[in-house]
C-alpha cells in the first residue's frame, strides 16, 4: 500500500455553549485530540496524514459552567477563532427550541465559515441549530429519534431520515442520538485519515465500527403532544388492546366516526396513519417482552396480535433492523455476568520443597 502523504492539520471548531452536559463538547474534542496520540503511541510515529487541531469556540469566550463542579474555558470567540475546516455543533439538549433563542447568535459565523469552505457537522439536537442556518434546506439529515417529529414540523424543507445514524451531504453532516457522536468521530477520522486510522481509534476506545442505524434504539409509540381528546382516548385504547384485531373500521366505530373522518383526525394529531401507529405499538410491546421475559417468539407474536410469524418477523426487522432473536440477544435479561478470569491458584505440597518463611 502506498504511503499516505501528510497533509496540514485539520482546523476543527467545536461550538461551546451551556447544554445538558460537557460530554457533547468534550467527548468529540477528546477523541479527535487522542487520535494522533494513539497512532504515535502504538506505532511510534506521527499520524501519516492529517492531525486535528481542535478549538472550542464560544460567543463571548467567558467560562461556561456546568452544574457546580465543572467549568469549560473556550479557546476563542467567534470573533477571534481561527478559520476552521470543520465546525462541530454539539447537542442543544432537550429544551431545544428554547435554547435556540440564545444559540442563533452563532448563525452568521457558521454561514460565513461555510461559504469559505468549512464543512459543518451536527451532533444529536445540534441539527436544529444547523437547520436554522438554512444549510440543510433541500438536503437530507438526521437527529435524535425522539425529536424527529418536532424537527420535521419546525424545518419542513429538510428531508429527515430518522433511521440513519449519520447523513453526509458533503458540506453538511448530521448524526443521531446521544453517543452517536462517537460514530461521527470515527466517520470523520476515516474521512480525513483513512480506514486504517479509524480502525485503530475504534480499537483503542473500544468502539463499534460500521453502525449505521438508530432503529434498534428507537422507542415507538411515544405519546404525541396534541389536544384532540378523542384521538388521545383511541391511542390509549390501542395500547390496551394490542392482542385483538384493530382495523381502522373498529377504531372509527369506537369513536362513532366515519372511517374517513377518523383517518383524517388521527393523521392530523399523530402525524401518521392509524395502521402504522398500531404496528409500531405492537413492535414496541414485542421489544419490551423480548427484553424482560423468556417467552418464545411465537408466544410474544400472539400476545401483540400477530398470527403470521413471517409477517411479524418482517415487520419487526423493518422497524428495528434486527430479527426478534437478535434483539433479545442484544437487549434481553442477563441473569449473571459470566466469569472469564483465571481460576484460583492452588499450591500443592511436594516433598523436599521448603515452605517460604
Amino acid at each position: 500500500m502506498a504511503a499516505i502523504q501528510r497533509r496540514r492539520s485539520i482546523k476543527v471548531a467545536i461550538l461551546a455553549f451551556e447544554t445538558f452536559a460537557t460530554m457533547p463538547i468534550t467527548g468529540p474534542m477528546d477523541v479527535l485530540n487522542r487520535s494522533t496520540a494513539i497512532w504515535n503511541g502504538i506505532y511510534g510515529k506521527a499520524l501519516p496524514c492529517a492531525s486535528f487541531d481542535v478549538e472550542l469556540v464560544s460567543l463571548t469566550k467567558r467560562p461556561i459552567r456546568f452544574g457546580d463542579n465543572i467549568t469549560i474555558r473556550p479557546h476563542a470567540s467567534v470573533r477571534t477563532a481561527t478559520k476552521p475546516d470543520l465546525i462541530l455543533i454539539p447537542s442543544a439538549g432537550e429544551s431545544v427550541l428554547e435554547k435556540l433563542a440564545l444559540l442563533r447568535s452563532f448563525i452568521p459565523w457558521i454561514k460565513k465559515c461555510s461559504k469559505q469552505g468549512a464543512r459543518v457537522a451536527s451532533l444529536c439536537t445540534g441539527a436544529f441549530l444547523l437547520a436554522e442556518t438554512g444549510l440543510l434546506d433541500g438536503r437530507a439529515a438526521t437527529t435524535h429519534w425522539f425529536f424527529v417529529d418536532l424537527f420535521r414540523k419546525t424545518y419542513p424543507k429538510v428531508i429527515v431520515h430518522p433511521e440513519r445514524l449519520i447523513v453526509d451531504e458533503g458540506i453538511v453532516i448530521t448524526s443521531g442520538a446521544g453517543t452517536s457522536f462517537l460514530d461521527l468521530m470515527l466517520y470523520l477520522i476515516e474521512l480525513y485519515n483513512g480506514h486504517e486510522a479509524a480502525i485503530l481509534v475504534a480499537k483503542a476506545f473500544l468502539l463499534e465500527m460500521g453502525r449505521r442505524t438508530q432503529l434498534p434504539h428507537t422507542i415507538f409509540g411515544i405519546r404525541k403532544v396534541h389536544s384532540d381528546r378523542q384521538i388521545q382516548w383511541i391511542q390509549q385504547f390501542m395500547r390496551q388492546n394490542l392482542g385483538v384485531r384493530l382495523t381502522i373500521e373498529v377504531m372509527a366505530e369506537q369513536l362513532e366516526m366515519s372511517v374517513r373522518t377518523f383517518d383524517r383526525r388521527f393523521r392530523s394529531a399523530v402525524g401518521e396513519a392509524p395502521s402504522q401507529y398500531v404496528q409500531k405499538l405492537r413492535v414496541e410491546k414485542a421489544k419490551q417482552l423480548l427484553e424482560t421475559t423468556d417467552d418464545s417468539i411465537g408466544e410474544i407474536m400472539a400476545e401483540v396480535g400477530y398470527e403470521d410469524e413471517r409477517s411479524f418477523r418482517r415487520l419487526f426487522r423493518s422497524l428495528t433492523e434486527l430479527s426478534p432473536s437478535a434483539y433479545r440477544l442484544k437487549y434481553g435479561q442477563r441473569n449473571q455476568v459470566p466469569f472469564v478470569g483465571s481460576p484460583p491458584l492452588t499450591l500443592k505440597y511436594v516433598p523436599g520443597n521448603r515452605k517460604p518463611s
